[in-house]
């Protein structure tokens, strides 16, 4: 309580008293009996109301303001009333609300477990069927793996060929000698008569171009294991076993990467490719192009020595100037070991080969045109024995028709340390050049070695091949001569001069398939003779002190066959 309404009751009490003393002297007056101690009291009481009256209507104002207050206050408890009479009928409802859920909820339990299993059963339903479609995708994908492989074939990215060369032959005479084809051995001297189904190539060759720069091949080779030793020598000390037994074998021929557009900025060396792998070498695969009858016999340096096959790097292509090809050419950094040996040197040999058309030409291998090879490498030795130097060379004279219906080449060989005995006797020879014997040829084995064998020998060849159709039947003649001295450097008449003489007619049935039926003869160019003691010292010592009398019958027997050749080529 303030000091004004402090005051205020104060002065109330003040005047209740005053007010009865004045209506006590009001009596007292009227009854005359009023002392003047009580007449100077209501004196002094007379001059206080004009203040009490202000203090009054200040207590009166107060009083009113409180009585407002209260009013107020009145007024918020009913709103507070009303709102919590709001809030318990509000949590009544609710509570009879959760009441009538919880009854509900009661009620829905057997529904919810009923949903529950059935939603269980769903998602089983779903989780089968979500399997079942992975299973379906991987269907589809393999579908759609599957037709992308037919989508690549048809569209020429995959392509898949075959090549097949077989024969029948019939050997009139056997002698020793070098191979006719890749993988036919005849028997030796004295078999005349010996005939035999041969084949001599199968291929199946798989192309893959994904896009224009880079083409895949992938070449298996069925080939005849020949069994020679029972292991090979893999330097001093250490060697590897042989289980080669005559079987028909799968060696791989072909694999090689081809990078085709590395040049494709320029107008000249657009068709140029650069080549990894397993591939051709520059010469033989273009001579046999050249050729044209590779499944009838090979071409001369393959016939010598020279594989068809090697592992390294190649750049090659034509060189064009105003739509026409003036130059070819082939640079390559191979093995020292061809597909079919395996590698043991440590050093590599290079092969190029330039082919020159003075007037042009539209289409590879026509026109007039002049080709040169050369070959530099190395014997395969490994790196602890002495690798010997072997140089090939070969210069060709050329020319083809567009169509190329007509052919005729000639070609000039010469080579260094590059035919041994193991080339000479690929066909057949003594059995003494492969650790059995002795035999009656020994003498005539030790002869070929000292002649052949070494690192100062020297080779030189002559070659002429062609071809003709006759008019525009699918016959076309055909024919090849090869005159080869395996060592220059001996003194006198070399007993092991030869000949190689094919000559035929094939017949094209169509684009895939063809025949040929045609000789081949090896012939020895010099007649019998007993070389003597003093020509066999100037090549070797030791064997003309053991022959004092000079070695007969030198010179080797000729061998003659028959053949009936078929060509399968897609």
């Amino acid at each position: 309580m303030n000091a004004t309404l402090q005051k205020a009751l104060a002065f109330v009490a003040v005047s209740g008293m005053c007010l009865s003393q004045a209506t006590f002297a009001a009596d007292g007056q009227g009854s005359g009996k009023t002392s003047a101690k009580t007449r100077h009291h209501v004196a002094r009481k007379k001059e206080e109301p004009a203040v009490t009256a202000q203090d009054l209507e200040q207590l009166k104002d107060m009083i009113q303001a409180q009585q407002q207050q209260i009013d107020q206050l009145r007024q918020q408890l009913q709103q507070r009333e009303q709102q919590l009479g709001e809030v318990q009928s509000a949590a009544q409802a609710a509570q009879d609300k959760a009441v009538a859920a919880q009854n509900a909820a009661n009620e829905q339990k057997p529904v919810v477990s009923r949903m529950q299993g059935e939603l269980a059963d769903v998602k089983t339903t779903v989780s089968n069927t979500a399997a079942a479609a992975q299973d379906a995708q991987k269907r589809a994908n393999e579908v759609e793996t599957k037709e992308s492989k037919l989508s690549d074939l048809a569209h020429g990215k995959v392509k898949i060929g075959g090549t097949f060369y077989g024969d029948y032959a019939f050997y009139k005479n056997t002698g020793f000698g070098p191979q006719f084809f890749t993988q036919a051995n005849q028997p030796g001297p004295g078999n005349g008569g010996f005939n035999s189904f041969d084949i001599t190539r199968a291929y199946i060759n798989f192309f893959y171009t994904p896009n224009d720069a880079v083409t895949l091949r992938f070449t298996p080779n069925i080939y005849r294991q020949v069994d020679v030793s029972a292991a090979q020598s893999m330097g001093k000390g250490s060697a590897i076993g042989s289980s080669s037994n005559g079987n028909l074998g799968i060696r791989l021929k072909y694999a090689y990467v081809d990078f085709n557009t590395l040049f494709s900025g320029t107008k000249a060396f657009k068709k140029d490719k650069l080549t990894l792998g397993q591939t051709t070498n520059p010469l033989i695969d273009w001579e046999e192009g050249l050729y044209g009858y590779r499944f009838v016999s090979l071409v001369p340096w393959n016939y010598l020595s020279l594989s068809s096959t090697y592992t390294g790097v190649t750049l090659h292509g034509p060189i064009e100037l105003n739509g026409k090809e003036y130059l070819d050419y082939h640079l390559g950094v191979f093995n020292t070991a061809s597909f079919h040996a395996i590698e043991q040197n440590d050093k590599k040999q290079f092969m190029g080969r330039l082919t020159w058309y003075p007037f042009g030409t539209t289409s590879d291998r026509s026109g007039f045109g002049v080709t040169a090879f050369e070959d530099y490498g190395y014997s395969t030795k490994t790196p602890d024995t002495k690798s010997t130097p072997i140089n090939r060379l070969a210069l060709l004279v050329h020319y083809q028709t567009l169509n190329k219906a007509y052919g005729i080449a000639g070609e000039y060989d010469l080579g260094r340390n590059a035919f041994g005995t193991g080339n000479m006797f690929s066909g057949v020879g003594p059995a003494d050049q492969f650790g059995l014997g002795p035999t009656s040829y020994a003498t005539f084995s030790a002869l070929s070695s000292a002649i052949l064998n070494g690192d100062h020998t020297r080779q030189q060849g002559f070659d002429f091949f062609g071809h003709a159709r006759i008019k525009t039947s699918p016959y076309t003649v055909f024919g090849m001569y090869q005159y080869f001295q395996p060592n220059t450097n001996i003194s006198g008449t070399n007993p092991l001069d030869f000949q190689r003489i094919v000559a035929g007619v094939s017949y094209k049935y169509n684009k895939h398939l063809e025949f040929a039926l045609d000789s081949q003869n090896l012939k020895y160019t010099h007649g019998q003779f007993t070389m003597p003691a003093s020509q066999i010292a100037t090549f070797s010592t030791s064997l003309a002190a053991a022959n004092p009398s000079g070695i007969a019958n030198a010179v080797p027997q000729n061998t003659n066959a028959i053949m009936l050749n078929m060509q399968f080529n897609y």
